[in-house]
């Protein structure tokens, strides 16, 4: 009798251990638009998913923004790194708003007409005060990564840091890589 007991119990809690695994061997694939910035904060996003859950990340690099939305469509792309000017003409309304009145249209547009989801911005576009660049997630990849919301939120405004304009600076050929790496590192996120 105390060996089933014992051996239940091993079981419950095999159970209950293995949804804390549930990221590792999973891969991410993150779109982007070819730019410095968004080269930037992808590699920056990237380094800290995979540190910190295990997920593989992919950055994948798309020319413009209808390449980049039909792979979300697909399911090929699960988060895209997106600013808010290039949300209001995916989501047909005019660039003139400011950057948190956009950020405001474009989550809820996203959310009712392409099932995804706005994170908190990672802040403002270098060289341009109203345009915001932002986290935006399918709503499925939240089921296998829970808690990336709450993850991806220690890179909210990084766009502010000094040490950012000068990591855009020193990217290098590596895509910025080794300055992500380092800047997580001194910022001891990972």
């Amino acid at each position: 009798m105390s060996r089933l007991f014992w051996a239940l119990l091993l079981v419950v809690c095999a159970i209950g251990v293995s949804p804390l695994n549930a990221c590792v061997g999973k891969t991410l694939h993150i779109g982007i638009i070819d730019t410095p910035n968004e080269q930037l904060l992808a590699e920056l996003t990237s380094q800290l998913i995979t540190a910190r859950t295990g997920t593989t990340v992919k950055i994948e690099k798309f020319k413009g923004q209808k390449e980049l939305y039909n792979s979300v469509k697909k399911g090929e792309v699960a988060m895209v790194i997106e600013s808010t000017d290039r949300a209001m003409d995916m989501i047909g309304k005019p660039r003139g708003t400011t950057g948190k009145a956009a950020l405001e249209t474009a989550k809820s547009e996203y959310r009712r007409s392409l099932n995804m989801i706005w994170l908190e911005p990672y802040g403002q576009v270098q060289g341009n005060s109203q345009q915001l660049l932002a986290p935006v997630i399918s709503s499925e990849i939240l089921s296998s990564l829970p808690a990336l919301p709450k993850l991806l939120q220690k890179l909210s405004g990084i766009t502010a840091d000094s040490a950012y304009g000068r990591m855009l600076k020193a990217k290098g050929d590596d895509g910025g890589k080794k300055v992500a790496r380092e800047f997580l590192k001194a910022k001891k996120l990972i």
